[in-house]
């Protein structure tokens, strides 16, 4: 569960192949891109274009991994009503 000490954490962004399960365990986060907080990279993954076939895939500094369906629902909460 994601928590607002998350919100406020590093976190890393890498980018994955579309249509592909995302497999947690086997993730490389040696090639992320690092945050300075997790809002910073759900910011970045929902108004930077993905690589052709890829989408944004986040791990926050909990471990918690956040997939593309994840993604849109905290982007909308961080906006606001």
């Amino acid at each position: 569960m994601l928590t607002k000490t998350d919100l406020d954490e590093p976190a890393r962004l890498q980018y994955e192949t579309v249509g592909t399960r995302v497999d947690e365990s086997g993730l490389d986060w040696n090639q992320a891109k690092t945050f300075t907080s997790l809002r910073e990279a759900v910011h970045w993954a929902m108004t930077t274009e993905a690589p052709a076939g890829q989408h944004a895939v986040i791990r926050a500094a909990s471990g918690l991994i956040l997939n593309p369906d994840m993604l849109e629902g905290i982007w909308s909460s961080l906006q606001g009503p």
